[in-house]
């Protein structure tokens, strides 16, 4: 007798990454939706990751040990094991809201021309720490302008369904960083798109040796960008420019949050930015990164570290009094608007009239 196939297929690829895995997958193991099945790829890792998942009870975790194929060939791997109608990805390190299936399988099944539901992002440093920044944004419906402008999608918060792939076909596996974004591109142009309003996904980010790979990263953005401009409608290839200098914002922002930040290069990829669209020397993003390269060119890398760990604290700090503010708030007019607090006030208000309260 043949299993009865889950509602969602979970794929976690996993290379070395025993200091964050058991906390992303316990994530998952909480999920209020429970109809799921989690294939975990050990992409060839060299840690204790086998013996690990040895200790877990699960019958919905499912192990597979291989040579490291990087991350395109192994989640296209996970897409055909897959046996869910619905496909989630998540990253060995990130971690989901307990409430992220539940109301993403809600979406797709009350919304069947959507292909891909996707949150917001609640990002995290190392240590799990809220950084005091949610990624936003609002792509549901035709999407396709916005997604060839940049991606502002992060893969560990998306959920696709299963026969979507037999349409678009897999990760393309030429891409070294940048699979995701091709992904969406070629969604965007046949299904709609749903974006859930909240973060979902607690995104970690990663103090990387950007030095050693930004090359490779760049030389990934820019064959995405040829190949979806390849295929584009006419009145979408003024996008080309803007699509190029986002990238270059983005791979300033890398060199900031890299181990040993380096002013220069993160100063020449706000110019390639200003090159490519001159407009975007007006956008939030452009301003901050050129405040970003002043601040880092004036202090040494320690003490600009320094400062973007108090920015952080200071920003979780002003953000839990905000959200205490509301809830008070929130439990005051709750309280003055019960019917009988209503007639006491207006007791009150006849009184100080001199008139009777009948």
């Amino acid at each position: 007798m043949s299993m009865k196939s889950p509602k969602v297929s979970i794929i976690i690829s996993a290379y070395n990454a025993m200091k964050y895995l058991p906390a992303t997958v316990d994530s998952v193991l909480q999920q209020t939706f429970a109809d799921f099945e989690v294939l975990i790829f050990n992409d060839g890792s060299s840690d204790k990751i086998v013996k690990w998942f040895h200790r877990l009870k699960d019958r919905r975790l499912k192990f597979i040990s291989q040579a490291h194929l990087g991350i395109s060939q192994t989640l296209n791997l996970g897409i055909i094991k897959a046996r869910g109608e619905y496909v989630a990805f998540l990253d060995a390190n990130d971690l989901w809201h307990p409430c992220k299936l539940q109301k993403q399988v809600s979406c797709l099944e009350h919304y069947p021309e959507i292909g891909l539901v996707h949150s917001w992002l609640m990002l995290i440093d190392n240590w799990g720490n809220f950084t005091g920044r949610v990624v936003k944004n609002d792509l549901s419906g035709w999407v396709e302008p916005k997604i060839l402008e940049r991606n502002q999608i992060g893969s560990p918060s998306v959920m696709i369904r299963r026969r979507c792939f037999d349409f678009v076909g897999l990760f393309d596996p030429q891409l070294q960083t940048t699979q995701d974004w091709d992904m969406w591109i070629r969604m965007s142009r046949r299904y709609q798109f749903m974006a859930l309003p909240e973060p979902l996904v607690y995104y970690r980010q990663h103090q990387n040796n950007i030095s050693k790979n930004w090359l490779v990263m760049e030389t990934s953005f820019q064959a995405t960008i040829e190949k979806a401009y390849a295929n584009v409608s006419p009145e979408l290839l003024h996008l080309k420019h803007r699509s190029y200098a986002h990238v270059s914002l983005y791979l300033a922002e890398k060199v900031l949050q890299s181990k040993k930040p380096d002013p220069v290069i993160a100063n020449n990829y706000c110019r390639q930015a200003l090159e490519h669209s001159p407009h975007i020397g007006f956008s939030r993003e452009f301003l901050q990164m050129s405040l970003a390269v002043i601040t880092l060119n004036c202090l040494k890398s320690d003490r600009y570290k320094q400062l973007l760990l108090l920015i952080q604290t200071t920003r979780r700090w002003l953000l839990a009094i905000a959200y205490k503010f509301k809830i008070y708030t929130h439990n005051w007019l709750t309280w003055t608007l019960k019917e009988d607090r209503i007639n006491f006030w207006q007791y009150r208000k006849i009184k100080r009239h001199g008139k009777h309260y009948q």
